[in-house]
């Protein structure tokens, strides 16, 4: 019998393989695939998908080909995708070679040369794309391993194209040095038309994703996690969130309780799988410590709570009058002097001993009853002015304003901007308005904790100052939040595209930001009724 039938599973939950049934959609995988598949549609050429080891390529390459193959309107075009697994190369005509013979390209002979090699996989492309109008997509897992020499055949590749549309679209799946690669590339990280970085699962994620795995493999979809919550914080101490880790990590905890005759794993029986498994990828400090602080901390908090004046919360809630965007510069949220006259001090949380080098500010919003409001009447009908420049696309500008892009929003564009009159199409120089959706303009919630990296009040400004970083190597994910405020009219912040569940995760967040930025970036909490936000996938 199998292991996993004994705790009465249909299918292995924790197995190693890729399986993209098996795949956690977090928000930022959703963004990911999203973002691919409408590149990919619009046939935009290059596309980078750039994770650590563990983050969990190779299972979102595999749920994007799924995703891919998934039937759609009759008008599309068909999709087909080819796999290439082991990129690396001897030479460049090993490499053209291994290309032709992913693509299914059966004429080469053993005295081809690269450029007859080439000239052939140009013919394959052209007879699927303009005579039978097939959508080639190339993909490549573990991009890293392409050789330097070989990074000018993909670029070479995307120059294969008609009027209208590129040949071949190439997704690469590859680890952070791939990005040294690009960057050493200028004329080929020109031509990537959508760039991201996968990151690590925050807690509640790595929580999400445990109970999804074991919901889907279990004979029982609505059974109770074996993992209590203790077990489940063992796991993400243990783990840092890296998919591939805590994958393997609860393998081990399921036969553990086969061994054990257990039906729940607590936090000292994976604390032991983990530590059997491999102390040194997974005890950054001893558990006998770990245990010893989250102990002290709990008994802080009841001291704190018990001698806690009655009065506290009317104290505090007298101090929680600024906007939770009443930052310390000049171009933002400085609040009505009526308002000032009731403040004293804002509140601050003094940053952990392990991270004084990080500067951060803290402000705090009131708690306040969200009430609903009179978005039409209130939000201005755009939110700015956008110049284009070269290689930009009006889909790729609208998801990362809105979140979001479809057949809607694109009807809403063009209805802001009459000269446009093909949206595949924009020149380099024209200028577009960037309508504001009011309809989905929503309060955020008042316990969303996120990191801000920068803001202000131009629209223009601060996308490209957005692009800018989102591009850069060890940047994480980022998002652009549009919103508005009924003291300061429309605001545009830069921040983590994450949202924390705690202050000392949003500072650990800050400490693993590049320094420059690490030193300006602010917490932002506890969310004031009078701001809405405009960016939908951010709200969800």
């Amino acid at each position: 019998m199998e292991y996993f039938n004994l705790l009465q599973f249909k299918k292995e939950p924790f197995s190693n393989s890729p399986e993209p049934e098996f795949l956690f959609t977090s928000p930022q995988h959703k963004t990911c695939l999203q973002g691919l598949e409408l590149a990919v549609r619009l046939r935009r050429g290059l596309n980078v998908v750039i994770g650590a080891v563990g983050t969990g390529k190779t299972t979102l390459c595999r749920k994007f080909i799924q995703d891919l193959s998934a039937p759609v309107e009759s008008d599309s075009s068909t999709i087909e995708t080819f796999l290439l697994l082991d990129p690396a190369a001897e030479s460049r005509l090993s490499f053209v070679k291994a290309v032709a013979s992913v693509l299914g390209i059966s004429d080469i002979s053993g005295d081809d040369q690269e450029w007859q090699i080439k000239e052939k996989i140009k013919r394959f492309l052209f007879e699927q794309g303009v005579q039978d109008q097939k959508n080639i997509v190339l993909i490549i897992d573990e991009g890293q391993k392409i050789p330097d020499d070989c990074l000018e055949i993909l670029r070479e590749f995307l120059n294969y194209e008609t009027n209208s549309f590129k040949l071949l679209q190439i997704v690469i799946f590859a680890q952070p040095e791939f990005h040294k690669s690009l960057a050493a590339r200028a004329n080929l990280l020109d031509r990537v038309n959508y760039l991201y970085h996968l990151q690590p699962l925050s807690f509640w994620q790595t929580k999400a994703m445990i109970k999804h795995r074991i919901s889907f493999a279990s004979q029982d979809p609505a059974r109770h996690s074996l993992l209590t919550f203790g077990g489940m914080l063992a796991v993400y101490l243990a783990t840092a969130g890296y998919p591939r880790k805590v994958v393997s990590l609860c393998h081990q905890v399921l036969l553990m309780l086969i061994i054990s005759g257990k039906s729940k794993a607590g936090w000292f029986l994976v604390r032991n799988c983990a530590t059997k498994a491999n102390g040194r990828t997974f005890r950054r400090i001893t558990w006998t410590t770990l245990s010893f602080l989250l102990l002290a901390g709990l008994l802080v908090s009841t001291v704190f709570y018990l001698n806690e004046p009655k009065n506290h919360g009317n104290q505090i809630q007298k101090q929680r009058v600024l906007s939770s965007m009443d930052i310390h510069k000049k171009e933002f949220f400085i609040p009505p002097l009526a308002e000032m006259d009731s403040v004293k001090t804002s509140e601050k949380i003094p940053p952990s001993a392990e991270m004084d080098s990080v500067k951060t500010s803290e402000k705090v919003a009131p708690s306040a009853k969200v009430n609903s409001i009179k978005t039409a009447e209130k939000i201005p009908d755009y939110l700015g002015k956008i110049a284009f420049k070269e290689r930009m696309t009006i889909w790729q500008v609208l998801h990362i304003i809105y979140g979001e892009y479809n057949a809607d929003i694109k009807q809403l564009f063009l209805a802001a901007n009459p000269q446009i009159k093909d949206v595949d199409y924009i020149r380099a120089g024209a200028v577009i308005q960037v309508p504001s959706i009011q309809e989905n303009a929503r309060p955020m919630k008042k316990d969303t904790i996120i990191v801000s990296l920068k803001n202000g009040k131009e629209l223009e400004t601060s996308y490209y100052s957005f692009i800018e970083k989102k591009n850069m190597v060890n940047m994480p994910a980022l998002l652009f939040l549009s919103f508005w405020n009924k003291r300061e009219g429309k605001q545009f912040v830069i921040a983590l595209d994450e949202r924390f569940t705690s202050i000392e995760a949003a500072r650990d967040a800050i400490g693993r930001l590049p320094a420059e930025y690490a030193d300006s970036a602010q917490i932002l909490s506890q969310w004031d009724g009078d701001i809405v936000f405009l960016n939908k996938r951010f709200l969800q």
